[in-house]
């Protein structure tokens, strides 16, 4: 009987999951998935043989470790599908969700057992599949499946509670059994999941500080920790002084690491690590009280914290986080399923909500650390409470307000036009919705709203050059005149301003269209803006690259030529502009020279791991094509 509900259980439970995303699997590829996905011609395999998976693999560029396992699970999708289908992108990801669930309930379940030595199975069982439950149709997971990249984030939760539960696996056999080759192949297995993790996401160093809080609240009395207990004090003083200073090394070393990347962020070291304080207890409260207007794509409307009193919630959050940790410890011997859950919380946002250069919020950062919370709430419940039909009722009723509110968000996220009318509705003072109200209504043929949005971009957020570029790249489409004091305020922004991420994401893609005559009108602004960009950053290659674009659309042919082998010289491996400069030497039936420029290309090839093999004999294909075509034209 108890068999047939687990079964009914985790029936409904992958169902209830499917009924909540489906309404999203009609949605569009977004934002970050361009650049990641769609814009990576690496990705498109033709077979899966081993050199194309490993050049796919390596393919990715966010992230110290570039993320192969995710960039690669791109690859297959591209594979198997047939292409780039968006639905089957996001089908994958609810299937990862899924499985994510079913490990969060070996998780529960073996964590439960570990607190209570003797316990009721029914009981462990409504324990465990009550927090999967919650969080498996939690909406603060709706970005981890349904934004399409964020698979980095869903793939490194999967395999870092893999790591996780194959270390208690391993921890409980070697206390019950001792040390065995079955033990040594589970720690070994951990092990290795832990690097899957990493190589999906680089959160999942975290992972070994969650399995340490572990032993620390609920093997303290076990080998080796007792072995630990009977050193001498002195020595005991001497190990905390060891991992103290390690400690210190570690948050130096990444303090520093971090500091450089501030350089093109608006804000400061500081006012981000003031400002996460806020932050977290948004994320808190998004978990704890969910409510769909709180939700969104992006969080860029959160005032920065300049002082600890401005705004004053900043020193109130710090209060309540330093509160809620000082609980946490204190009840830790009472109650260390809560104080798990806590600790879990906060080391889960160690990289992501700290010092780091990173965007101030996101609600796809909380898939593994919203479990903690959800941990901790369930272990304020009395065991004597958890079987009754009163505590059951009310899990399975938030489950289904839970469920709802992630159906509604997924209906919303359908398409393109509804996601961005919706969280404009939800977030009308965020700078990146409005540019997204505009960019969907510049689909729609609506160029009012997508000139007006893009207009309040630009009032709310006068750091960003982006916006301003996104609106005369809508005016130059929808044949609109260019203002001259648009482009005054354009060439101003990008004198003053950062070059930003979204700045260098702007100006390539409007690069790619000036090519195209619906573009025209933007190429003489366009030089004018990447001579600004040159000047600010005279050594990158990539600007060069942008220029020399820009300059053969505009037909000055010689001047491409000259800023492209500019960009070849700062940077020899970097083979976007061989490739121009080779396209445009063949067009002018320059042959030699677009061979000696294909030898170039062949000696970068082999540096790089960014091998473009396929571009390379498809270039190599069209100047045999026209050697030919030219030899059968000269007379015997």
């Amino acid at each position: 009987m108890r068999q047939l509900n687990k079964s009914l259980f985790f029936f409904f439970l992958i169902s209830g999951i499917f009924i909540a995303y489906f309404g999203g699997l009609s949605g569009p590829f977004i934002f970050d998935d361009l650049s990641n996905i769609t814009n990576n011609s690496l990705l498109r395999i033709q077979d899966l043989g081993f050199p194309s998976l490993l050049n796919a693999s390596n393919s990715g560029f966010a992230g110290p470790l570039k993320r192969p396992v995710s960039v690669l699970s791109f690859a297959l999708n591209y594979y198997f599908a047939g292409g780039y289908v968006a639905s089957i992108f996001k089908l994958t990801n609810i299937i990862i969700h899924c499985l994510n669930a079913l490990l969060v309930y070996l998780l529960c379940f073996q964590l439960f057992k570990r607190i209570n030595t003797t316990p009721n199975t029914n009981t462990a069982f409504l324990f465990a599949s009550g927090i999967t439950l919650l969080w498996a149709l939690h909406p603060i997971n709706l970005t981890s499946v349904l934004y399409v990249v964020q698979r980095m984030t869903s793939l490194s939760t999967l395999f870092s509670l893999g790591c996780i539960i194959l270390y208690l696996c391993a921890r409980n056999r070697w206390l019950s059994q001792g040390y065995t080759w079955r033990v040594g192949c589970l720690f070994f297995t951990s092990f290795t999941s832990l690097l899957l993790a990493l190589f999906s996401k680089e959160n999942a160093v975290l992972t070994p500080l969650i399995i340490i809080l572990i032993e620390l609240l609920l093997y303290l009395k076990e080998k080796p920790w007792s072995v630990i207990n009977r050193l001498t004090k002195q020595q005991q003083n001497l190990g905390l002084v060891v991992i103290g200073s390690l400690f210190i090394a570690t948050v130096w070393w990444a303090i520093d690491y971090a500091s450089g990347g501030f350089n093109n962020r608006p804000f400061t070291m500081l006012e981000r690590v003031l400002t996460e304080s806020r932050v977290l207890c948004f994320y808190l409260s998004l978990i704890l009280i969910p409510r769909i207007n709180g939700f969104g794509l992006f969080h860029d409307d959160i005032a920065l914290s300049t002082s600890l009193f401005t705004p004053w919630t900043t020193i109130t959050s710090i209060i309540f986080i330093l509160g809620l940790l000082a609980t946490a410890f204190y009840y830790r011997k009472k109650n260390p399923l809560f104080a798990l859950g806590i600790g879990w919380f906060f080391i889960g946002h160690l990289l992501e909500s700290t010092f780091f250069p990173l965007e101030i919020a996101h609600e796809h950062r909380n898939n593994l650390p919203s479990i903690g919370i959800i941990i901790a709430v369930f272990s304020l419940i009395p065991l004597a409470k958890l079987e009754t039909k009163k505590v059951i009722i009310s899990i399975v009723f938030v489950a289904l307000i839970l469920g709802s509110t992630t159906w509604l968000r997924s209906k919303q996220w359908g398409n393109y036009q509804s996601l961005a009318y919706y969280e404009a509705e939800h977030h009308p003072n965020s700078p990146a919705i409005q540019a997204l109200l505009s960019n969907a209504a510049h689909q729609a043929g609506d160029i009012e709203i997508a000139t007006e949005a893009i207009k309040k971009a630009m009032t709310l957020e006068p750091n960003e050059t982006a916006y301003a570029l996104h609106y005369q790249n809508i005016l130059a489409i929808h044949d609109q005149k260019i203002p001259s004091a648009i482009q005054v305020e354009t060439l101003r922004r990008l004198e003053h301003n950062r070059l930003t991420p979204s700045t260098q994401l702007a100006l390539d893609q409007i690069a790619g269209c000036l090519k195209k005559e619906v573009c025209a009108p933007l190429r003489k602004n366009y030089l004018e803006w990447i001579n600004v960009v040159i000047k600010k950053a005279p050594t990158h290659a990539v600007y060069y690259y942008m220029k020399g674009k820009a300059q053969r659309a505009s037909g000055d042919i010689l001047g491409a030529l000259n800023t492209f082998q500019q960009a070849y010289d700062i940077s020899p491996n970097f083979l976007h502009p061989l490739f121009e400069m080779a396209d445009i030497l063949i067009r002018l039936n320059q042959l030699e020279h677009a061979e000696q420029v294909i030898g170039w290309i062949d000696v970068a090839n082999e540096k790089t791991h960014l091998r473009r093999d396929t571009e390379l004999k498809q270039i190599k294909d069209i100047l045999n094509k026209v050697k030919k075509a030219k030899s059968r034209e000269q007379p015997t």
